[in-house]
């Protein structure tokens, strides 16, 4: 079992799109509305697990113990209230970093879709709107899977404690040095490791530049 406690990144630390809040209002609306519902008998079943590939039963949300009338109006609500910047996220990206210096696209970015979601309740898929199978880009919700990975690796003993030094794990000589040889898995897993180094060409500073003056 991963332990969702354990690696739940620290939502202190991020630095989030502005461009992208709306889709966490969503996810959060979509989340109560699913805890608050009341579950019948068919809750309590054994869980179906969707095999590999493409096809997922579906049923209807009263067969899975949810408000079909509540489902409709989640539904609603994200179609109604799509992400409000551009479209074409080169130009999004560029004007929500802006106040970064040196800030650049670092590769190649494509135009996001329409709104487009799932809403899935004991595997079964009870509600979707929008091209479910188009490849959009992702951004903060990469957190969430790090924090999947690392509680798959820490089950499996690749990740003996989180208290480990992380220039025992990591070879390249990033974790090298007297400030960045103290940092943790736990540092890095709540992202308040502090690291210094470059990321494709970049210092690890830019992203968060100071809000008054210059960068000197």
């Amino acid at each position: 079992m991963i332990s969702s406690n354990k690696f739940m990144i620290n939502p202190r630390f991020s630095r989030q799109m502005g461009a992208l809040r709306i889709s966490g209002i969503i996810i959060g609306m979509v989340m109560v509305l699913l805890i608050a519902l009341p579950v019948s008998e068919a809750g309590a079943q054994d869980r179906y697990f969707p095999p590999a590939g493409p096809v997922w039963e579906e049923k209807a949300p009263g067969e899975v113990g949810l408000d079909a009338e509540g489902v409709k109006q989640a539904v609603d609500f994200a179609l109604a209230n799509e992400n409000s910047v551009e479209r074409d996220l080169r130009i999004a990206i560029l004007k929500g970093f802006s106040h970064e210096p040196y800030h650049h696209l670092a590769g190649p970015v494509r135009e996001r879709g329409n709104p487009g979601g799932m809403i899935i309740k004991n595997g079964y898929v009870v509600a979707s709107w929008g091209d479910t199978e188009r490849a959009d880009m992702t951004f903060s919700v990469t957190k969430s899977f790090l924090s999947a990975v690392a509680g798959v690796a820490s089950d499996r003993g690749l990740i003996s404690s989180t208290d480990h030094l992380l220039t025992n794990y990591v070879w390249d000589r990033t974790f090298d040095g007297e400030h960045n040889g103290k940092i943790t898995w736990h540092h890095l897993l709540n992202q308040s490791s502090d690291w210094y180094g470059t990321l494709f060409g970049m210092e690890d500073w830019s992203d968060r530049p100071p809000r008054q003056g210059g960068i000197d």
